[in-house]
Order: structure tokens, then sequence, then C-alpha cells
């Protein structure tokens, strides 16, 4: 009995019982024997699967019946980089039967599953395919002795709940002290919360009033919180399905959730799907194939919603349907074209009464938005003009169903349907002849911030798409009644109005946006809306075909010139299939080498599209955690043939392969190519790549940054890169390569780099931070810096393991280089006896450095006498940072005398962390007093008091002091000392503290 002992140590979040105030918990769990408990489990199991077996012939689409349930387990709502949520590899499918088993170990601890997945992807049948193979003993045998399923949509307009509520209607049809009995093991228990809502609340608000009280009755919403925050049941497991707009707050609530995305449907789990919907193999697959001829419709019936829909209409209408199939390119044009077919098979009763049912099923589906309902009583449909008689009619039943128990309760086939006709009936509410408008009182704007939050809204969406202006016909034919004429311009004056302002633009998710935009299909529209912003930057863990769509449609015209940044962890839909693009322009089709055209539809295959078109602008793209394949090498390399504008190029972990570096280097060398910059941050880059990438050096006149991070490069491939910058006709300026040369071949290396030098005066920025170049490193560096053909102006080497050995070879550069401005040696050993030898190098004439960097470099205050003679003579440097040395305050009054010069003519010094007290202030006072070139001055992180702070404040007042930025601590600052800060504040408003 340790699980009593345990729920009794717990408290009453695990010792809920629902027995008579006579009865203790302890006493229940004795009155029932072993064959008891076992056989209640056992009459729940009976009831569930006969429950959800006939669920499964009513439910409008079972796709569970012919394809197992995929999942992408996304693990986290964020992109990190950690291996325990990266790039998902192959293990990270899992089958919807597999996600309770026991950990490796063999232990069953509680989990929080999230089924995440958009409007119409299955997740509730997925779940209700889980309910029935667990009553069947196909899934997680004896992991769970209960399955508790909570609608939250159908409890979400109920004032108040109570824990108790939601399990007692659970086993409302069977017989005997169930609730006696389910707590007795509540480690046994898996409470699935389907359809969890957009919370209305932030995450931190009502916290304290989240209930571990079982018989409490709270908000619905609280009430929710309480499970997802363990507050209600901690020893049992959560199954929870949301749409990926809920995640945002949800997400927050979790305790170590196992995130899970619901997959589309493949190719093949489709074709599957059509052939179980016809009667005969031909006329599926004429269905099937006939998809393909419009790209739109054969990406969105990836989503079982749109492939039931079709299927519907498709079983009972004629070859003229399929021919009007190839024009439905939104979410909205499937659903009309669904409620205008349904409307053609009445039967018995007139077009008027059909069209009556339909304006009843709008204004009925916009007060349940409003009111947040979705089960509906006989009275609700008679004041919405629907008789009883009307439920019973075959028309009706194409988006009504009566809930499984036998009171007259009805809901919409599908919920998004009730998002359908609300739409509907705000496009349509300000015609004059509408009836009921008196129950919906809420306008279009209140459900815009109501519900979805906003672009999100499935509702907002189809409302964009309604008011496309070729589809007022259909509407009109279908409804009985005109699109409000002043209601699409008023609906994009208020859009443009909301991304106009940036702190609403800044709430909004741009592919809510992009969805909206692509369901009006007008592209003057979008351009206006998206030459509104700068950047776009899609930072979600998956994104869809779908999703990339709408963004294609709405860049591919933009008029200016754009930044664009796609972080995911995987893109779905794009399966590798065994066959090119159906959907590639006939020309590429024909005229590209069979290795472009054998490849498989990559997942910037759309994207690419876009690029393409010639008013496309995007000027930046990058491409961060995206998977990409060798075929995305084609795509991209496709782009560069004809698009003008693209001159930023970015991969972040990516893998494209040699076959597909080799290709995206084909399209870099193209003519039209005007690509600027490339950059791959921690890709995987072959010796193979980095010969495909000489011969762009070579050949490519525009490319003048190069840049390999963490990216860990072969010595071979990078001789094969030197060959390349040594090309005459290589035009390279700035080349990074950061944490990329293997330890063992760093000096080699820098052999190959020097040679270049020598022979390369394009090359004017270099950064090898990161690397274990080492002193020996270093000294055959120099000596390519030094040659007369080198021009380099910027060297950054940080954290390269040097010391003071290779500071000699520095300083001969500095003294025999006139280009060199800037050098970088962070986080080096250089100390004191390195700088002495970098300092020779700074007082002479030929020195032209301009901004020296030491930062943490073992530096002590012996330095300062020396770097205060080079202050005397060197009146080139412009900027120093010292900063995280123990220069200390003797140290820095023998600086200051340096400062103090005429010659010195310094302009930013960074000081933070440099051990710096009260008494070093007097001489920093000296120097802005009569300093007038100085503007920046950084003392953060060191133990500056009153009068120290008090001190440089009368000297910042100074008329002298040209000070602009002045970084200090003020946390251990009294009253006094904060009223003198904000005097000078007043006095001298420019200073930015």
């Amino acid at each position: 009995m340790n699980s009593q002992k345990k729920r009794k140590d717990m408290g009453p979040a695990c010792t809920w019982s629902l027995l008579s105030k006579h009865k203790a918990a302890s006493s229940s769990l004795a009155s029932f024997s072993w064959k008891e408990l076992t056989g209640y489990r056992e009459v729940f199991r009976k009831h569930l699967k006969e429950k959800y077996q006939k669920i499964g012939v009513d439910k409008c689409y079972l796709h569970g019946k012919h394809i197992k349930s995929r999942l992408l387990v996304v693990k986290e709502h964020c992109i990190s980089e950690k291996p325990a949520c990266g790039i998902p590899q192959q293990d990270n499918f899992i089958e919807m039967e597999h996600v309770f088993d026991p950990e490796e170990d063999g232990s069953s601890s509680p989990k929080t599953v999230v089924l995440q997945g958009c409007a119409g992807i299955g997740k509730t049948a997925v779940v209700h395919k889980f309910m029935f193979d667990w009553a069947a003993g196909i899934v997680t045998p004896g992991r769970f002795d209960y399955l508790i399923y909570v609608n939250c949509r159908e409890i979400s307009h109920i004032a108040k709940l109570s824990a108790a509520d939601l399990i007692a209607k659970t086993f409302q049809d069977i017989n005997g002290p169930i609730l006696d009995v389910i707590p007795v093991y509540p480690e046994k228990l898996l409470f699935i919360l389907d359809g969890f809502p957009e919370l209305q609340y932030p995450v931190c608000d009502q916290e304290e009033d989240l209930s571990a009280n079982l018989q409490e009755k709270k908000p619905v919403e609280t009430l929710l919180r309480s499970f997802v925050r363990k507050k209600l049941f901690p020893e049992s497991s959560l199954l929870i399905t949301a749409r990926p707009t809920t995640m945002k707050k949800l997400h927050s609530l979790l305790k170590q959730p196992i995130q899970a995305e619901i997959l589309w449907f493949t190719d093949a789990e489709k074709k599957a799907y059509f052939l179980s919907q016809f009667s005969g193999a031909n006329a599926a697959m004429r269905v099937f194939y006939g998809l393909r001829e419009n790209e739109g419709l054969d990406i969105m019936s990836a989503l079982p919603i749109i492939s039931w829909m079709i299927c519907r209409v498709l079983q009972s209408q004629g070859d003229g349907d399929r021919t009007l199939m190839r024009s439905l390119k939104t979410m909205t044009d499937v659903y009309l074209f669904y409620f205008s077919k349904c409307l053609k098979t009445l039967t018995g009763i007139s077009v008027w009464k059909g069209q009556s049912c339909l304006w009843g099923l709008c204004s009925l589906a916009a007060e349940g938005l409003q009111n947040q309902q979705v089960l509906f009583q006989v009275s609700d449909l008679r004041r919405h003009g629907i008789g009883v008689y009307d439920t019973n009619c075959t028309f009706l039943n194409h988006f009504l169903k009566k809930v499984e128990s036998g009171v007259s309760v009805y809901t919409f086939l599908h919920f998004s349907f009730q998002e359908f006709l609300s739409a509907v009936f705000y496009a349509l509410k300000n015609d004059s002849s509408w009836m009921f408008f008196d129950q919906v009182g809420k306008t279009w704007q209140e459900i815009f911030q109501q519900y979805g939050k906003g672009f999100s809204s499935l509702t907002i969406q189809f409302l964009f798409g309604l008011l496309h202006k070729g589809k007022g016909k259909t509407v009109e034919t279908t409804f009985g009644r005109k699109v409000s004429p002043g209601l699409r311009e008023e609906l994009l004056k208020w859009t443009e109005k909301e991304i106009k302002d940036k702190s609403s633009r800044l709430q909004t998710e741009p592919m809510d946006l992009f969805r909206c935009l692509y369901e009006i299909q007008e592209e003057e529209y979008a351009k206006r809306i998206i030459a509104e912003l700068e950047s776009i930057i899609l930072l979600q863990p998956t994104y869809t075909k779908m999703d990339i769509l709408a963004m294609s449609f709405c860049v591919k015209s933009s008029h200016s010139h754009l930044s664009v940044s796609l972080k995911c962890q995987h893109l779905l839909g794009f399966e590798e299939e065994d066959r090119a693009s159906a959907f590639m322009p006939p020309t590429l089709t024909l005229n590209q080498p069979f290795q472009l055209r054998n490849l498989p539809v990559s997942p910037l295959h759309l994207l690419c599209q876009a690029l393409r078109n010639p008013y496309c602008k995007i000027k930046d793209l990058k491409l961060i955690f995206c998977h990409l394949t060798a075929s995305c090498g084609r795509d991209l390399s496709l782009v560069f043939e004809t698009n003008q504008y693209l001159t930023d190029l970015e991969f972040v972990k990516n893998t494209l392969e040699d076959s597909g570096m080799k290709l995206l280097c084909e399209g870099l060398k193209q003519p039209n190519c005007i690509l600027q910059t490339l950059r791959l941050y921690r890709c995987l880059i072959s010796s193979a790549s980095c010969g495909a990438l000489a011969a762009v050096l070579s050949t490519n006149q525009w490319l003048t940054e190069l840049e390999f991070s963490e990216t860990k490069l072969e010595a071979s491939a990078l001789k094969l890169l030197c060959d390349g910058l040594k090309d005459p006709n290589c035009k390279l300026q700035k080349l990074k390569l950061c944490a990329s040369f293997l330890p063992e071949s760093s000096e080699t290396v820098c052999k190959y780099l020097a040679s270049v030098l020598t022979c390369n005066p394009n090359l004017t920025e270099l950064d090898l931070s990161e690397n274990p170049l080492g002193d020996t490193g270093v000294k055959y560096l120099c000596e390519g810096l030094r040659h007369s053909n080198c021009k380099m102006e910027k060297l950054e080497l940080s954290e390269c393991s040097l010391s003071a050995a290779c500071c000699k070879s520095l300083a001969q550069v500095l003294s025999s280089t006139r280009s060199l401005t800037k050098l970088l040696l962070i986080n080096n050993k250089i100390e004191d006896l390195g700088l002495k030898l970098l300092c020779e190098g700074l007082k002479q004439p030929d020195c032209q450095l301009k901004d020296l960097a030491l930062w943490t470099c073992h530096l002590t205050g012996e330095c300062c006498q020396d770097l205060c003679n080079a202050l005397y003579t060197n009146e080139h440097l412009r900027d120093l940072d010292l900063s995280d040395n123990a220069l200390g305050d003797e140290g820095m009054q023998v600086l200051c005398e340096g400062l103090k010069h005429p010659s010195c003519k310094l302009q930013t010094l960074w000081l933070a962390e440099c051990y710096l007290t009260d008494a070093c202030c007097g001489a920093l006072a000296s120097v802005l007093s009569r300093n007038e070139n100085l503007t920046l001055l950084d003392l953060s992180g060191n133990d500056l008091r009153d009068f120290g702070v008090q001190m440089l404040c009368d000297a910042l007042i100074h008329p002298i002091c040209k000070l602009q930025t002045f970084y200090i601590d003020t946390d251990h600052l009294h009253e006094e000392t904060f009223r003198k800060i904000e005097a000078l504040k007043m006095s001298k408003p420019g200073i930015t503290w």
C-alpha cells in the first residue's frame, strides 16, 4: 500500500474522495476487493470501446482507420541548440500508441503530452482512436486503469465547474460506485483535455486561484489551469490537444511536457484515404491525380478535413465539379465549395428553404462563437429559425450532428464549420434583410480581439477569404445575400492600421498575417501590407507546407527590400518523393540538366518559386534549423539564374550535403547572381563542397563576404578554399573562419592563409576567432600580413590561444602596415609583457591602428605605463577596450596621464571590471575635465561608491567634457548621489547612462 501512503503525504490533491461524508478514503479502498476493482475497469473499457466504435462510424473523417497516427516530437515550444530539442532526426518521429510507453529503465512516471495541430488535422480523431485502442487493449496495456476525457470546448461556456463534475460526466452512463473507485490509484489515470482553449489571462495571473480541492467549483479556465499546473492529480498523466495559437501561453504552464505535432497526410496516406472513400479505385485515383493539377489544393488536401470535404462532394457529383476544383486555391474556397455543393443536393425542399437553414446556421455559429458555446439545444436552433423538423433532414446532416447522448443536443460536424459560418455571418451582417442580428451583439473587430487573438483566428482568416472580389457571386448564390459592400475596404484599412502600429505589429505572428493575406488572394493589397515590414522573422518549431505557400504568396511581389529569417526545427509536408516537382515551371523541367530534374521536391520549393518572381525584392534570407536537403541546393541554384535582389544568404545548422552545395554553387556562378554575402554557421562542409565554393570565388564578381562559423573544416578543404582566394578574379573582401579549424591543422592553415595575403589585395577583413592558432600559427600569418600586397584593415584573433610570444610579430605588423586599423585580441593570455611589445608597434609613425580590443588579456597595472607612453605619441587610436583586466587604481592613475596628453585622440574607453575604486576617480575626473575627444566611458562592474561617482559627476558638468555615454553601476549609491546624477541629466540631457 505504498501508493496509499504517498497519496496521504501529498494532501488533498491526491486523496480526493467522492464518497459520502461519513466515509474516509482509506475505508473506501478497504471496501473494494481486487476482483471488484478489476470488474469496474473492465466495465469501463467495454463501455468506452462501444462508445468510440460508434463515434468512429459517425465521425466526419476518420483517417485513423486507414493511417497510423505518426507524430513529430517537438519537445519544446522554442528553438534550442541543445541536442534535446535540436534538429529532429528520424528517431523524433513516434507513433501515437507509444507516447505513454515506459522509460528505458522500465519506470512509468507521470507524463504530460501535448498534441499540437492546426484546425482539421485530426486531433480529436487521433485521441478517439487512442481511446478506442486502449479500450481494446491494443495500446499501453497495464499503464492506465481509466481515461477521463474532457472536451474543453463543450464546457467553455459553463460559469463554474469542479474536477468532480468533469469526472462524473465521463462515467455518467456507467452504473456502480465508479466515483469511489477511480481515485484509488491516481498514477493509473490519464486525463485527456481535448481542444484546450486560447487562455484569456496572462500566465502569471490567477496563480493563487488554482485549486487542489476536487469538489471546489471554479471558472473553467482556472479549473483547466489547475490540471495543467498539476495542482490537481499531480500523480496522473495528461494528454492535451491544442492549436498552435494556444501553445504560447499553454507551454509556460506545463512541467516538462512532451510536445508532438500531428503530421499532415503524406501522398501515400492521402491516396489510401481516397481509396477508402470511393467505391472504385479508378474514381479515387482520378480525383487523387486531379489534385496535382492545382498546387494549392494539392497542398491543402493533405489536411484530413479538406480531403474529407472533397470526397464528400465528389462522391455524389460529376466531372464538372472535378473541373471546378482546379480553381480552388484557399481554405475559404474549399469550404465555400462544400457548402454550395451541399445546397445542390436538396431534395423535397426549395433552395430558398435550404438557404434559410444556412442563414440560421450562420447566426447560430456566430452566437456560439461569441459565447464560447459549441453545444446547442433545440431551443437554440429555433431561435435562429431552424425548426425541429429541419434537424432530421439530410441537408442539415452535412453540417450538424447530434451529440452521442440521447438528449436533443446538437453541435457542428467540425468546429471549423462553426468558424466558417461565423465569418459568413459577419461578411453578410450589414445586409438589411438579414434576420437574427439581435442574437449576436459583437462586431468582427471584437471577435478579432477576443477569439484567437488576432490574425490567428480561423474566423478572421475565413472573413478575409470571403471578401475577395471574385467570391461575391458564389456567396450570394449559396447564402442568398450579398457581401456587405463596405466591409472589404473597412477590413483592409483596419489591417493596414494594425500593421503600421508598432505595438500591434510586435504582437502579430507574421505567419498568421500571411494566412489572412493568402486567403484574400489580392497581390496588390499584399504588397501594401508587406511594404510596412522591414523584416520577417519566423521562429516556430514547425511550419507546414501550407504556411510556406502563404508566405511565398505574400513576399513574391514585395516592393520593399525585405529581410527574411526562417527558423524552425522542421518543415512539414515536404516528403522526399522519388519524383521531380509536378509544379516546376516547364521551361526549367526541360532545360535543366538531368541531375537537377531528377531530385525530389525540396522544402524550399515554394519559397524559391517566390524568389524567382522578378518583383520579389527579398534582399536577405536566413535559413536556420530548416533540415534542408540536397534538393534545396537545386532550387536555390535556379533562383540565382534570374533574381536581381537577393544579396545576403545565411545557413545555420543545415546539411545541404555535397551534391546540394555543388548545385548551389552552380547558381552562384551564374552571371545574373548578385549575392554579396554567404554565411555558413554550424553546417557540415566537406572538401568537395569547399572545392565548389573555390570555383565560385574565382568567377563571381559580386561575392564580397564569406563566413564559416563553428563549421569544422579539414585542412584539405581550407587549402581548396585558399586556392580560390588566390585567384586573380576573386573579389572577396571579408573572410570569417570562426571556430572552424581542427587543432592539428591550425598551423598548416595559417600558412595557407599567409600565402593568400601575399597575393590578394582585395581581402581587407579576416576573423579567425575561436581557433587554436597558437603563437606559431600567428607568426606564420604575420608574414603574410607584412607583405606589400596585403591591404588588411581589420584582424580578429580573439580566443586563439595566444601569449606574449606572438606579440613581437604582431607589433612588427603594426609598425610596417598602414592599412590595419582594427585589431581584436580578446580573451588571450597576452599579459603585461605582450602588451609592452604591442605598444612598441603602436608608437611607430606608420601605425594607423584606430581600434584595439584587449578584453580579458590577463593584464595588470604594470602595463599602464607602456600604454601611457603609446598614447603620448599615437594620434590615431580611437577605441581602446581594457575590460576584465586587473588594472587597479594605481594603474588607472598612470593611464590617466596618457589620456590627458594633447596627442591622445581616444574617443571610447572600456574599463568594465578593472578592479577600480573611488581612489582613481580623482584622476579620471581630471581626464574628463581636460579631454575634449572622449565620448564614451564604461566603468561598470567596478567598486565605485558615492564619493567617487560624485567627483565624476562634477567633472562631467564641465563645459570641456564632451562625454555622451557613461556606464556605471548605481545599485549601491545613496540618495544624495542620485540627486546629483539627476541634476546632471537635466543640465546635460545628451548623456546616455
